[in-house]
């Protein structure tokens, strides 16, 4: 039996006012909340049990599971506890399995859990961290490793040690979590500030599981437009028009586009390079280039839009 557990909990500050309506974990990729990459990476990993910690908006995204019919086991925190707390709460609560998985809600990847738990078995470490490598490392916990050993993480470091960053997905044998409860004194803790560095500091064997595919961490709204748009480039290089989508023969539509279900696109309308959410409606002779549309947004004749977040409604 696998466990894991979902951080979902977060303000998501640095991506306003997008977040300020919807949670970060519900902000679509590709038409397609984030939560549900995570989830479904789990699930086919054959994840057994899910935990999903949440707090701010928390009835958006319970209902959203409860929409999706997902099996996982909310917890919703009554006070602020950092992305640390919700591990020992958890633990406290449920039967976890010795070795939990644990994700954060707010970044895109596609971490194969399957391989990532092969080599944390393989290592013998009591955690293991993935590791990943960014162009620009400062905004992140920099990892300094010793023949695949976490000896040191430096947050957001001025000068950068390395480019290998903490990718914000770790396993934990669950005796570890009672090593939390130290670290509380009322405050709220953080994995990277206080629970890692205790673990280090205290001599337990850290391994870091090289990650080399897709990842983002979407805190700013540039971050969400580039992964969008990536992934768009890299799954429909030839564009993609959903059910029911009415798209008028007189529009233009460059590649790469995605054309959820339900839109409707104008005579004369020219769309490149850009992700249409459902149900949105873009009138006549309208101009949209590098841009992305949630769900029911409507545009009117001959607008001009370029290098835009558009949100839901």
């Amino acid at each position: 039996m696998v466990s894991a557990i979902v951080l979902a909990g977060g303000y998501a500050t640095r991506l306003r006012p997008l977040s300020l309506t919807k949670p970060k974990a519900l902000l679509p990729i590709l038409d397609k909340p984030l939560i549900d990459y995570i989830l479904d990476a789990l699930e086919y990993s054959q994840v057994d049990n899910i935990y999903l910690s949440l707090r701010v908006m928390a009835d958006k995204i319970l209902e959203h599971i409860k929409n999706t019919n997902r099996n996982v086991i909310p917890v919703v925190e009554s006070e602020r506890l950092g992305d640390a707390g919700p591990l020992r709460i958890i633990n406290n609560q449920y039967n976890l399995s010795d070795d939990v998985i644990v994700v954060y809600g707010d970044i895109y990847n596609e971490v194969d859990y399957k391989r990532l738990i092969e080599f944390h078995q393989s290592k013998g470490c009591d955690a293991t961290v993935v590791g990943t490598q960014v162009e620009d490392p400062k905004r992140y916990g920099v990892l300094v490793v010793d023949d695949h050993k976490l000896i040191q993480i430096i947050e957001k470091p001025k000068v950068p040690v390395g480019n290998l960053i903490n990718a914000g997905v770790y396993i934990f044998r669950r005796k570890l979590f009672e090593k939390i409860d130290g670290l509380a004194n009322g405050n709220a803790i953080s994995i990277s500030r206080d629970f890692l560095p205790k673990l280090i500091s205290s001599g337990t064997c850290i391994s870091v599981y090289p990650y080399k595919g897709l990842w983002m961490d979407i805190g700013i709204p540039s971050d969400y437009m580039r992964i969008n748009l990536e992934l768009l480039t890299l799954k429909y290089p030839k564009g993609f028009i959903g059910e029911n989508a009415n798209v008028s023969e007189k529009a233009e539509l460059r590649p790469p586009f995605y054309i959820s279900n339900r839109v409707t696109v104008g005579d004369d309308s020219f769309i490149r390079n850009s992700i249409v959410g459902r149900r949105s409606k873009i009138g006549k002779g309208s101009y949209i280039e590098e841009s992305i549309f949630m769900e029911n947004v409507q545009i009117g004749d001959f607008s001009s839009i370029v290098d835009s977040i558009i949100g839901e409604n």
